[in-house]
């Protein structure tokens, strides 16, 4: 049984996980599960770590990165595998992107084996890695485009962060970060055209940089504590980040200023995504389920929660089962793909 959350913490709900069944708090709008298919029919026996979509011969697939070591495709609308599982990684893979590269979708993924690679998901093979570079996992990956071609930011437990050549996975410039501690997080975003990214430190603060001068444009500050999940969108045309620390907040940020735009209570985010949904800027949170004034539960009893950006709708609370991943995305299509052990889910907002 799964627990659903109002946005004061107490309980709303308990329904059973194979229903994949979600619902708000406030608001009055439902999210439906389009489709929801067993954890080992994506994985095999892996648990999964990211997830990323992108559009293959015109139909929506999403790119799963699991700790199995492999990348698997699933199709949006049935729930399918699409093709043999991609295979090449030697240790659990961490980070998933896509981007087109000649035209051709590409998936960009991290892993703990301390490599990068790129895969053909039209060809269902790898074409590319970038070698022998990383002292350590590789955690997390963003695709951008800079001077007119794809590139990637990586985040590395060596305390680095390195701008990529898709074409020829060659790093372009030096470090974009060089810190003393791990770097556990990226996103992207455009500054007026410019391609930028926001990193995130196991120790320090969080970095806004310029991709194209591979230099910091400042620093977001603000958050008492660790930091593990950034990521990107638009509010009112403006880019913005939103950020989840160990403070037990959820923050915006206006990255044009770096200041803090909006604060949110809410319990340790581990894992951060954004995007639109009907239009308006959503950010959605994995983190530990806590009763009001009680104790945390354990890691494998987790909420996640959708929150408005816009501040015109309460937040509301989505579950499709137990024991929560931190793969999560808002799809370009405005779906939300979040995976759990109870399975890997596509849902719409209704």
């Amino acid at each position: 049984m799964s627990p659903i959350e109002q946005s004061d913490g107490f309980p709303a709900a308990v329904a059973p996980a194979r229903e994949g069944a979600v619902f708000p708090a406030g608001s009055g709008a439902r999210w439906r599960t389009d489709w929801d298919s067993r954890i080992e029919a994506v994985s095999g026996n892996g648990w999964a770590n990211a997830v990323a979509s992108t559009v293959l011969d015109g139909r929506e697939v999403a790119v799963i990165g699991t700790e199995d070591a492999t990348v698997r495709m699933l199709d949006l609308v049935t729930g399918l595998p699409v093709g043999e599982p991609l295979t090449g990684h030697e240790d659990s893979v961490m980070g998933v992107a896509t981007t087109a590269l000649d035209g051709r979708p590409v998936a960009v993924t991290t892993s703990r084996d301390g490599t990068a690679r790129v895969w053909d998901l039209a060809a269902g093979e790898q074409i590319g890695q970038m070698l022998d570079l990383y002292r350590g996992p590789v955690n997390a990956v963003a695709t951008t485009v800079l001077n007119g071609r794809p590139v990637a930011v990586t985040a590395g437990d060596d305390g680095t962060a390195r701008l990529w050549d898709l074409a020829t996975c060659e790093q372009i410039g030096d470090h974009l970060v060089y810190a003393d501690s791990e770097v556990w997080a990226v996103a992207t975003a455009l500054l007026g055209g410019r391609p930028i990214a926001v990193t995130s430190e196991a120790e320090g603060p969080l970095q806004v940089i310029d991709l194209a001068a591979g230099r910091p444009l400042g620093e977001l500050t603000g958050h008492d504590g660790l930091v593990r999940g950034v990521a990107t969108t638009a509010l009112d045309g403006r880019p913005i980040a939103v950020t989840g620390g160990a403070d037990d907040t959820m923050r915006v940020w206006d990255l044009a200023t770096c200041e803090q735009i909006d604060s949110r209570p809410t319990t340790e985010p581990s894992a951060i995504s954004a995007g639109l949904v009907d239009g308006r800027p959503v950010a959605v949170t994995s983190a530990q389920y806590v009763l009001a004034d009680g104790p945390r539960h354990d890691n494998t009893d987790r909420v996640l929660r959708v929150w408005d950006l816009t501040g015109r709708e309460p937040a509301g609370q989505v579950v499709d089962g137990p024991w929560f991943s931190e793969a999560q995305t808002v799809t370009p299509r405005g779906r939300l793909l979040v995976s759990s052990y109870a399975g890997l889910a596509a849902l719409t907002r209704h």
